[in-house]
């Protein structure tokens, strides 16, 4: 699945690098554009893959470089005087992709103000699908409500434009005890792995193992179909080490001669696939209860290709099947010769009720006194 990468804010940028250096180290390349808007100077200076020429500074007589400090409203007056600006950024996008995910904070100033300005420019001229992807704010941020308010916000304004928005929680990966801040990173990290895996599914090289089920480009769109919202979820888990390659006198012999592919019992892969793919469903979706609502989904297996069965494939999608009671689930797999762990992902499109985001529309009314706001009361996204 050819794809254009959009970043703007911290959150956005910093998941279109690692997705863009993901892109640099792979053997396949999905990744067509990798873009990152920002009104911090400092943040577009700390990305290391994205090229520079591909990173807009904008607001600089506004906010000099520093960012809007989660003002969204100073953020939409920086985006309408920076619309050549934002243009030309946005240029780089091809219009050879398949789609364009467009990543934000959402109770982010930038991210959650500029994006979706940038969202109606791109939807001016795309023909091809736009996906947001939207972090959500956690619930210990300093000012929870006006976070929650911003967030909501945000995400009413970039469902707006976009195809789709795929939702993620940075609470799922704050630990209780710890600050905010500490969750960055792995949220970056956890959900650049998750896209690159769902892009990546259905390249391939001349090199590369061939897979058992290709997850190809028409059918992530088909699963992205708008109504409601959508998420992911991504377990992964280590290889067995007896079966992974021990270091023995047999395992030095067959690397020697270029034959390192050991002997997986097929109970034993297909019970890993199993796991991982329950363990993803549940521990590790990115937003909680988000599986039982969702109408479609898409399931992508990777792991060395000998971890790969039609049969734990079609056992996965089973399972997913199951937990969402839809039909409507289409499946893949990606070999990846070097890994040492076979990861699960899943795309789970068309969610409804979703308890989050009541919990932040609660949080947002509370903030407001039970007055609407200046875009409306009805903040529901169902």
């Amino acid at each position: 699945m050819r794809v254009g990468l959009v970043g703007v804010g911290r959150a956005g940028g910093a998941v279109v690098d690692a997705l863009a250096a993901t892109a640099e180290r792979s053997r396949v390349a999905p990744v067509d554009a990798a873009v990152a808007i920002d009104t911090d100077e400092q943040h577009l200076a700390a990305l290391s893959a994205v090229p520079e020429g591909n990173r807009a500074l904008v607001g600089q007589v506004e906010t000099a470089g520093r960012g809007t400090n989660g003002d969204q409203e100073r953020a939409v007056e920086v985006a309408g005087g920076a619309t050549a600006e934002l243009r030309a950024a946005l240029d780089a996008v091809p219009a050879s992709t398949d789609a364009v995910f467009l990543v934000v904070g959402l109770a982010g100033g930038t991210g959650g103000g500029i994006g979706p300005c940038v969202a109606e420019l791109l939807s001016e001229t795309l023909t091809q699908p736009l996906y947001g992807v939207g972090v959500l704010p956690s619930d210990a941020e300093d000012e929870a409500g006006e976070h929650a308010a911003r967030a909501m916000r945000a995400l009413r304004a970039l469902r707006e434009p976009a195809t789709d928005v795929l939702l993620a929680d940075l609470d799922r990966w704050r630990r209780t005890d710890a600050d905010v801040e500490t969750a960055y990173g792995p949220a970056d990290g956890d959900l650049a792995a998750a896209l690159w895996s769902l892009v990546a599914a259905s390249e391939t090289s001349g090199s590369a193992p061939t897979p058992e089920r290709t997850l190809d480009a028409s059918e992530v769109v088909n699963t992205l179909q708008g109504g409601g919202v959508a998420t992911l979820a991504r377990a992964e888990n280590d290889l067995p080490t007896d079966e992974s390659g021990g270091g023995g006198l047999v395992d030095t012999v067959k690397n020697v001669f270029g034959d390192a592919t050991p002997e997986v019992d097929d109970v034993t892969a297909e019970r890993l696939v199993t796991t991982t793919t329950r363990e993803a469903l549940h521990a590790e979706a990115f937003v909680d209860d988000g599986v039982a609502g969702a109408a479609r989904a898409a399931v992508v297996v990777d792991a060395p290709a000998h971890y790969i069965l039609r049969e734990g494939i079609e056992r996965a999608t089973g399972i997913v099947e199951d937990e969402t009671g839809s039909v409507a689930v289409r499946a893949g797999d990606r070999p990846r010769p070097n890994s040492d762990v076979l990861g699960v992902t899943v795309l789970l499109s068309g969610v409804t009720g979703l308890p989050r985001l009541d919990e932040l529309e609660a949080r947002t009314r509370e903030y407001l006194d039970g007055t609407p706001d200046d875009h409306g009361s009805d903040l529901s996204v169902d």
